[in-house]
């Protein structure tokens, strides 16, 4: 779930970190749906929108030697 989202991320990382650097970016399918300043602004908007687990967000920053990135999601399965 979400690997598309997180594959589209990583395919077009080194442009969107020119666009989006520090920002929360939302993604749906392999389009950008929005940018936001916080992660709680982004999941809150994201959420009334589109419903949890149907959105990645994905904080835009680069990868370096001590930060390692990951895709977050506020789902939870049972």
């Amino acid at each position: 779930m979400l690997e598309r989202e997180y594959n589209y991320y990583k395919a077009h990382e080194k442009e969107l970190l020119q666009r989006y650097k520090g920002k929360y970016v939302a993604i749906v399918g392999e389009k950008i749906i929005g940018a936001f300043g916080s992660e709680l602004e982004a999941y809150a908007e994201m959420k009334k929108k589109y419903g949890p687990g149907n959105f990645l967000l994905q904080h835009c920053l680069p990868e370096t030697d001590n930060h390692i990135q990951r895709y977050h999601s506020r789902v939870a399965f049972r």
